[in-house]
């Protein structure tokens, strides 16, 4: 990533301890009209002369109506069917302006993906890799900057400071959450937006105008092993603990939602514990390969 965020790492610093208070963890121009066509029809415009009101005001004679014309009439007549109303999807899971529920408990939880391996497109340097072992070595929170996608970005402003979040490992082998973080800066300006030589760099994001936010987080656990992609995809079948996940549905996000039994779920099959649906079996991404994604907001 930028600068910035490769200065909050030190490598041998031992990683920060923190006291957990949440409940679920405890640690141009027109076109031109064809000339036959336009005379065409400004013929037919003046084609029902013989309607126009005679020169001595008296009104043109009316025409009688056909036996074609009257059947024509009644079969207008008809009554149409009523209309069918189609089902109206979920609302998306959106945060409170606390995300607190009454006990305190914070409502929605939320994922972040970043590579921890670099990326290359085209011989170039696709962003900047950034793992769970970077932020640990961050002494100061990390701002998680380069998200590029709006959908996203709007997911950062809803979150608070305090919230816990899964760190998860894109394109990887395999690709899966690997630990936890906290967010502990709520959304602010990205920075990199502005900066020419960042990979990140967007010419139409302004001060006055800022198009993208970032939040900052801190490191607080990394799991024994990776929930991987293709077992959170074993549990997010019909009826499954994990149908609908904002993860599985709309992968190309970089930062998403988790519902509190979605979180509580995850953190079970970090420990270890098995669901009674799905088996964890692998599951084949989007192109085809084992876990294979790709998010498309150039975030971390």
């Amino acid at each position: 990533m930028s600068s910035t965020r490769r200065s909050t790492r030190q490598s041998a610093a031992p990683a920060p301890k923190y006291a957990d208070s949440s409940p679920s963890f405890s640690d141009s121009d027109a076109p031109k009209r064809n000339d036959k066509k336009a005379a065409a029809r400004r013929k037919r415009v003046r084609e029902p002369d013989a309607d126009v009101e005679k020169e001595d005001g008296s009104p043109p004679p009316k025409k009688a109506a056909t036996p074609a014309a009257k059947s024509k009439a009644k079969s207008k007549a008809k009554p149409k069917p009523a209309a069918t109303t189609k089902p109206t999807a979920a609302p998306a899971l959106t945060a409170s302006p606390t995300n607190r529920d009454a006990a305190g408990n914070q409502d929605v939880y939320w994922l972040f993906k970043a590579e921890p391996t670099q990326r290359y497109e085209n011989g170039q340097k696709a962003g900047e890799a950034f793992s769970i072992d970077d932020l640990q070595a961050c002494t100061k929170p990390e701002p998680w900057t380069g998200v590029r996608n709006p959908q996203a970005t709007s997911i950062m402003k809803e979150m608070r400071a305090g919230d816990l979040g899964f760190f998860y490992h894109s394109n990887a082998k395999p690709s899966g959450v690997v630990g936890i973080l906290r967010v502990v800066q709520e959304a602010k300006v990205d920075e990199t937006a502005f900066d020419k030589g960042d990979a990140y760099f967007d010419p139409k994001s302004t001060r006055e105008k800022p198009r993208w936010w970032c939040v900052g987080v801190e490191f607080v656990k990394r799991f024994e092993g990776v929930v991987d992609l293709g077992k959170i995809k074993g549990f997010a079948g019909k009826g499954g603990p994990l149908e609908g996940m904002q993860l599985v549905r709309n992968s190309r996000l970089s930062v998403s939602r988790v519902t509190r039994g979605e979180w509580e779920f995850i953190l079970g099959l970090a420990e270890g514990k098995e669901g009674v649906e799905g088996d964890g079996e692998d599951t084949k991404g989007e192109d085809g390969d084992d876990n294979a994604e790709q998010d498309d907001d150039g975030a971390k």
